[in-house]
């Protein structure tokens, strides 16, 4: 028995006994009517209110942050600055810039920025430079010594005026730690310091021997007679040994005329106590009433009381004292001045995630090897290795 389609679809029934439509028959629909929403409380609204303004007000901070930082990060006269001692509202500033390690191309770029922002800054009114250096190559330390003549005398592009310049010399600043030393209005060494050694050398690895002795042969193929001197793998002939004594002696005479130069060309008068290459009578302290000859500039190191005692320093003391004498130069109270540093510059990896994208702490290269290169070094004995424990070059 057949009947009418049932209506229960049209009521929302659509289980499994629901009663199906007829092909093109017109479905009904029915309209649930849906509860009124609860309108939210005031509390509700401030606070909902109150979300939103501090996600906007918070994002514009981080922007204007972020955009403060890059310019830190990016700016190439000015680098972040740490507060040091003396007042931090005080008008004045005193800039303490360090060089640490060995001296050598690629590895002096933050140095460089530290010494450029001092003399670009109008409120920076001296330096200390405090070194802890046992040298290193050449260039570099000639290269730093010009920014610190730069620097004193007012020669930075941009600079608004010269500004006196203090050194501390910490546990060592020999060779070309003190090749960087001498153009300071002042110089000053811990009673501990060892300073001095003015010369320079070349000291190359010799491996023909060795190679002869187990049948190994190299073909050496040039042009010019002094092309592939300082091979490691053949003995230096007379002309090849004369060839680098001349260019030792070039950069020997340089050195001794930076020195001479910085320690007697200043006001003041020679501070010198004797020429650099006369002979000086020297008490020995292993062999008591028993003297010794001695050269200013026979390579070899110094105490800070010897070097005190032959003009190669002016004083002996801390950074503190350091401080104050260049206080004393510039003539105006301590509490006019505040001694800050200098930080590295941000990179956007230390921004947003405190990553700094450096290769490994150390590398070996051949050019950090005393003996590995023609390289020739103001650089005292014993640190030859030094340069392998150095980071990579930096980036900034």
């Amino acid at each position: 028995m057949s009947g009418p389609a049932s209506s229960d679809y049209g009521q929302g029934n659509s289980g499994p006994q629901a009663a199906a439509a007829p092909v093109g028959a017109t479905v009904p629909v029915q309209w649930v009517a849906m509860a009124p929403m609860p309108s939210q409380s005031l509390g509700g609204r401030l606070f909902a209110w109150f979300m939103r303004t501090f996600f906007v007000l918070s994002l514009v901070f981080n922007l204007i942050l972020l955009t403060l930082l890059s310019g830190m990060a990016t700016s190439e006269d000015y680098l972040p600055e740490r507060h040091v001692s003396g007042d931090a509202k005080a008008p004045h500033k005193l800039a303490l810039i360090k060089i640490d390690g060995v001296i050598m191309e690629g590895f002096i770029q933050h140095v460089s920025r530290q010494i450029k922002s001092a003399a670009l800054d109008a409120r920076v009114r001296g330096v200390i430079l405090a070194i802890n250096s046992p040298g290193g190559s050449v260039t570099a330390s000639d290269l730093l010594h010009k920014h610190v003549i730069d620097l004193r005398d007012g020669k930075w592009p941009g600079q608004d005026k010269p500004k006196p310049v203090v050194v501390s010399m910490e546990s060592i600043a020999a060779s070309g730690g003190y090749y960087v030393a001498v153009p300071a209005h002042k110089i000053l060494a811990q009673p501990t310091t060892i300073t001095g050694s003015i010369g320079v050398y070349a000291q190359l690895f010799n491996v023909a021997g060795l190679a002869e002795k187990h049948g190994v042969e190299f073909h050496l193929i040039k042009k010019g007679e002094l092309k592939g001197s300082g091979s490691p793998f053949k003995k230096m002939s007379a002309d090849e040994e004369r060839e680098f004594s001349e260019l030792m002696e070039h950069s020997y005479q340089r050195f001794m005329s930076v020195v001479k130069t910085g320690r007697d060309g200043q006001p003041g008068g020679p501070r010198l106590k004797h020429g650099l290459r006369d002979e000086i009578q020297v008490e020995s302290l292993t062999e008591p009433k028993t003297t010794y000859v001695r050269r200013l500039a026979d390579g070899g190191g110094f105490t800070a009381e010897e070097a005190l005692k032959y003009g190669l320093i002016d004083q002996i003391g801390y950074q503190e004292d350091a401080i104050q004498v260049l206080q004393g130069l510039i003539g105006e109270p301590s509490s006019q001045f505040r001694v800050v540093s200098y930080a590295k510059p941000f990179s956007w990896s230390d921004i947003f995630w405190g990553i700094k994208d450096e290769p490994p702490a150390s590398g070996l290269t051949w050019d950090r090897i005393p003996g590995a290169t023609r390289r020739l070094w103001y650089l005292m004995s014993g640190f030859e290795l030094t340069g392998l424990n150095m980071p990579w070059p930096e980036a900034n």
